[in-house]
């Protein structure tokens, strides 16, 4: 089930790609910015086509291969469940919902039926035919069963929706403390679209950041917690790994960590931080999940609303500066935060001496920066030393190097190392991990991954698993599938 839900937490992250652009568009078009209406246009054009995005966007990313056919056919499942359970009540609206119903339908449904091969199936296209076919007949079913069902399901979602608004403050915290601790299993996609696109209601707009882009002044309380933590919290840390680094070392440290801090800051992306001590001190990342929940819970009690398109940095921060309430008072919050991050963490790994990025024992192994020698690699700056470490992977001999760029013989080094290609039965990218089905987890070799530059491996179960390896993720995936050929 874990397997099953990281799919889907990965699937939800393509509709929400978009939302950076359409966001830039939507802000840059208001009378309050450049005033061109047709830039705000642009930007609402994507907003008020979200749910079909999500029903397109979430089929193609279960799909095997993320076949295109399987985006057409999330598409006429939603659009004839809609219609459909519109025309028995008129009062269903599936919206963000039904689109995830359709678009998990869909991708199981293509991905059963798309490979069925038989000589009668040539006139439909063959199994990817089949498969459409199927999901529209199945969604026609589902939409009579929705046309009476769904007003109980709309009714359940409000009254969670009005049991959060209730608890206010407090479920602003929890929100905050459960959004951190599922990263390490790429689930808080799952929770954030709830919050997001469904949570409350204005006008008929549904979420949290919908409301709060149309208006609505009571939005904003789920997500104006996330600056003081993404603005100034991590980078925070970040300046407590580079301190507590060993003087010989600190200077590398400092150089990758100090661009993961600016690019939270100004992007709100936290990942490359976080990953850096996410696996070297779960306790760590326990307390930043804690003070999320204690952010996200102090700013709702101040009455602070502000909210984001892409993440809480300052780029969103200066371009919702006018819709936002009290949303000055976030700044010397953030300050407050970031002195709180750098004494817990400085403290923390003197204290317990724990191994953050350049505190690592003499003689540890060579990927003992975690993800910095991946940068290296990223960045041109060591392809020495890749080709030397994908010339030790398991199996490679004088005549296995991997030919071309330097991207492709790490790409054949991480497939040696999860046990050849025999023993990966599926790998797809997810932002800064690989997503594995394994045949025998015993094959893989740990070592020899973070060698690669893999700064961490998660094992769901005996098959499933996570290797985090940045944000090479999806270009690495690339470069692997020829190997698995």
């Amino acid at each position: 089930m874990l397997g099953q839900l990281q799919r889907i937490g990965k699937a939800l992250m393509l509709p929400i790609a978009v939302l950076p652009v359409a966001g830039l568009l939507l802000r840059l078009g208001q009378p309050d910015t450049l005033n061109i209406a047709f830039m705000a246009a642009a930007g609402n054009a994507v907003f008020n086509f979200l749910p079909i995005l999500f029903a397109i966007g979430i089929a193609v990313g279960l799909a095997k291969e993320n076949h295109g056919l399987a985006g057409l056919a999330g598409f006429i499942s939603f659009e004839i469940l809609s219609y459909g359970s519109q025309a028995i009540n008129s009062h269903n609206d599936l919206s963000y919902l039904g689109a995830i119903v359709a678009g998990l339908l869909t991708g199981w449904m293509f991905n059963a039926f798309s490979r069925v091969k038989a000589k009668w199936l040539d006139v439909m296209g063959g199994g990817r035919g089949l498969a459409v076919v199927l999901i529209a007949l199945v969604s026609v079913v589902l939409a009579i069963v929705f046309g009476y069902v769904w007003p109980f399901v709309q009714d359940a979602f409000n009254a969670l929706g009005h049991w959060l608004g209730e608890t206010g403050a407090i479920g602003a915290g929890f929100y905050g403390l459960f959004n951190r601790l599922l990263i390490p299993f790429g689930l808080h996609h799952v929770i954030n679209t709830y919050i997001w696109f469904v949570y409350g209601n204005y006008h008929g707009v549904t979420g949290d950041l919908n409301r709060f882009f149309a208006g609505d002044p009571t939005a904003g309380g789920y997500m104006a917690g996330f600056f003081p933590i993404m603005m100034f919290g991590l980078p925070g840390a970040a300046l407590a790994m580079i301190l507590a680094a060993k003087p010989e070392r600190r200077k590398a440290v400092a150089g990758v960590l100090g661009s993961a801090a600016f690019t939270a800051f100004l992007t709100g992306v936290t990942e490359p931080i976080e990953f850096s001590f996410m696996f070297l001190a779960p306790v760590l990342f326990v307390v930043h999940a804690i003070l999320t929940g204690i952010s996200m819970f102090v700013v709702y009690t101040l009455g602070i609303r502000d909210g984001f398109t892409f993440s809480a940095g300052l780029i969103d921060y200066i371009l919702n500066r006018n819709h936002a309430t009290h949303g000055w008072w976030l700044i010397p919050i953030g300050l407050a935060f970031g002195v709180i991050y750098f004494v817990v963490f400085y403290f923390s790994i003197k204290i317990f001496n724990i191994k953050t990025p350049g505190r690592e024992d003499e003689g540890a192994e060579t990927a003992g920066m975690g993800g910095f020698i991946l940068d290296e690699y990223q960045s041109g700056h060591d392809e020495a030393a890749a080709a030397s470490v994908v010339s030790t992977a398991p199996g490679s001999g004088s005549g296995a190097m991997a030919p071309g760029s330097p991207m492709a013989q790490k790409a054949f080094g991480f497939v040696q190392a999860l046990g050849g290609a025999e023993n990966i039965l599926e790998v797809e990218a997810c932002t800064t991990r690989l997503r594995l089905n394994l045949a025998d987890m015993e094959k893989v070799n740990e070592a020899q991954l973070k060698q690669l530059g893999a700064s961490g491996m998660m094992k769901l179960n005996q098959h499933s698993a996570q290797v985090v390896v940045g944000t090479i993720a999806d270009m690495l995936v690339d470069e692997m599938k020829p190997f698995l050929q």
